[in-house]
């Protein structure tokens, strides 16, 4: 009778050091690819609430053009009028750059000075360094900072053209 030899159980003996590498690059692999794509729709959300704030204003400055020219502003570098008990800033028709006195009441936002309130609580923030610059930068409220290319831009219309809204996202 032929005798064979048994089978012993094999004892645990745990994960081999290349198993346990080839573990962990794959997870850092999969992080790197998550993280990723989470940054990135950080930067979509702010891209996307600057083009909403665009359209929103565009939209807004559609709409008192036509009151201003029934009213014979148009051709006036500064004037107001009143929409829903509101006096609104204009520049040839149009709204003038002031967030305070033009574009926080036309779009019922609040908006804070960058430079000046920059700890203040608001759902945008401006920068405009002095009344004589016909412009306004508005940034989303997780970019505080003028300096970062993340903004729309409010160019005041002039006697030969309308606003203009120009968008920043490189820095999104």
């Amino acid at each position: 009778m032929m005798t064979y030899p048994r089978n012993k159980p094999s004892s645990p003996r745990g994960f081999t050091m290349i198993e346990l590498v080839i573990v962990i690059v794959i997870l850092g692999i999969i992080s790197v690819t998550t993280a990723s794509k989470f940054l990135n729709l950080q930067s979509d959300a702010r891209i996307s609430a600057l083009q909403g704030l665009r359209g929103g204003m565009q939209s807004a400055a559609d709409m008192v053009y036509p009151i201003a020219i029934r009213q014979g502003l148009e051709k006036l570098s500064a004037a107001k009028i009143t929409i829903d008990g509101d006096n609104i800033e204009l520049a040839y028709g149009y709204p003038a750059a002031d967030s305070a006195n033009a574009w926080s009441l036309l779009i019922e936002s609040t908006f804070a000075d960058s430079i000046f309130n920059a700890n203040d609580p608001a759902e945008w923030y401006f920068h405009n360094t002095s009344k004589e610059i016909p412009w306004i930068r508005f940034m989303t409220k997780s970019k505080k900072k003028s300096s970062e290319d993340c903004f729309l831009l409010y160019n005041e219309a002039t006697s030969s053209s309308a606003p203009s809204f120009e968008l920043t996202t490189s820095g999104c």
